[in-house]
């Protein structure tokens, strides 16, 4: 009867693990992720907060916006801190990254590829200021030993919205400084989870080359709830017709 106990005892002792396994993973299949489910979230919670209690399309399918789940988000990422003028484009705010999905290609330069990473946040403001959301971007060389990413390209900027009553069109622009010496100013119409740049000013530092771009285009579009789609076509001195010169899908990384 002793021997039996004690074979039973260690039958136990040696699946105990493999149980505890099983039910670990069950958990973790089964566990809720904290993330919105529908690309409309960000616009959604801007317009209207309270949406996320009295309206259930909203409150399923937008958990993370809503903060109903997961840590409190940041404020300088919280849609339901944006000023009116900019809740339209509640949908670029965020920290969007990819590791090497980058891809520039133009005829005067070799194909290469790159990482990415974007942040766009809520500028602080006065009463009177205009309404602004911070950009920058940091992209880097992934074919660098492994280390600290090797900075290729930098940008930081402003950007702001003004809607034409007349014409009944809402504007978006986008102002930056480059790590190259250059400064931009593009503008552009403002749709449905979409926007489309087009170069309006270029300068540069007086001791930087002449900017051989002549037209430019900068378009971003959310493809889903967690990508966004940049490309950013041009026609330069030596290349007359518009052509693309890099795509990248970045994933949200926060919130």
């Amino acid at each position: 009867m002793a021997n039996r106990f004690f074979t039973v005892c260690c039958s136990i002792q040696l699946f105990l693990p493999l149980l505890l396994i099983i039910v670990t993973s069950s958990v973790a299949k089964i566990a809720p992720k904290c993330r919105d489910t529908d690309m409309n979230c960000a616009v959604w919670v801007a317009s209207n907060s309270s949406d996320c209690e009295n309206v259930e399309l909203v409150n399923s399918h937008c958990q993370r916006m809503c903060q109903l789940c997961g840590e409190p988000i940041d404020p300088k990422y919280d849609v339901k801190l944006l000023p009116e003028k900019l809740k339209s484009i509640a949908w670029m705010v965020g920290r969007w990254r990819s590791e090497f999905g980058g891809k520039a290609f133009f005829p005067t330069i070799p194909k290469f590829t790159y990482g990415e990473q974007v942040d766009i946040t809520i500028a602080d403001h006065s009463e009177n200021g205009r309404p602004l959301l911070n950009y920058t971007a940091f992209a880097w060389d992934i074919n660098m030993p492994d280390g600290d990413p090797t900075e290729i390209h930098s940008e930081n900027g402003y950007i702001a919205v003004d809607f034409d009553k007349e014409q009944e069109i809402e504007y978006v622009s986008l102002n930056t400084a480059m790590s190259n010496g250059f400064m931009t100013i593009e503008e552009g119409e403002s749709g449905p989870n979409q926007v489309k740049f087009r170069l309006q000013r270029i300068g540069r530092i007086s001791f930087s080359h002449d900017s051989a771009v002549r037209i430019m285009f900068r378009e971003w579009t959310l493809l889903d709830e967690s990508r966004l789609e940049a490309r950013l076509l041009m026609t330069t001195t030596v290349t007359r017709r518009l052509m693309e010169h890099t795509a990248i899908i970045y994933k949200k990384i926060y919130p």
